[in-house]
């Protein structure tokens, strides 16, 4: 009988394993939802992103490492407001700058928008600005 405990034990962390991950931190993204082929053949491509926005390598690793901290994946914003928190959990809500100050500093900044969920409500620390090195450390957060 004592030796049934262990394997009891055993499986009983393999039943939870999922929550037991998540609670160390780890989390699967998912991955992304692709069109039906119908709709992927009526896109065309430009010829030039010129006009576009343009990151370098260093600028997306800053705003990786602001991004998974100020909103991680599968994180939910709470508050009092289900709506407002609701809206604060999307990236779609948010303009973001990044900004080289030189090169080992770089700033992102998080901005809310809550117009663009149909909100008329101002919410005074929703946004962030970060200062990231260049080797993806925070320095600081305002």
């Amino acid at each position: 009988m004592k030796s049934l405990v262990p394997v009891v034990l055993c499986f009983s962390c393999f039943l939870t394993g999922c929550s037991l991950l998540s609670h160390f931190g780890y989390y699967k993204r998912p991955t992304a939802e692709r069109a039906p082929s119908e709709e992927a053949e009526q896109v065309r491509f430009p010829d030039s992103f010129e006009p576009g926005v343009h990151l370098n390598g260093q600028h997306m690793g800053a705003l990786r490492v602001a991004m998974d901290d100020f909103l991680p994946p599968g994180s939910k914003v709470k508050g009092d407001n289900e709506r407002i928190a609701e809206c604060l959990s999307r990236w779609s809500t948010y303009d973001t700058s990044v900004l080289r100050a030189n090169d080992d500093l770089y700033f992102v900044s998080f901005l809310p928008r809550l117009s663009r969920c149909g909100l008329d409500a101002i919410v005074l620390d929703a946004g962030a600005t970060y200062a990231i090195d260049g080797r993806g450390r925070i320095l600081d957060v305002r």
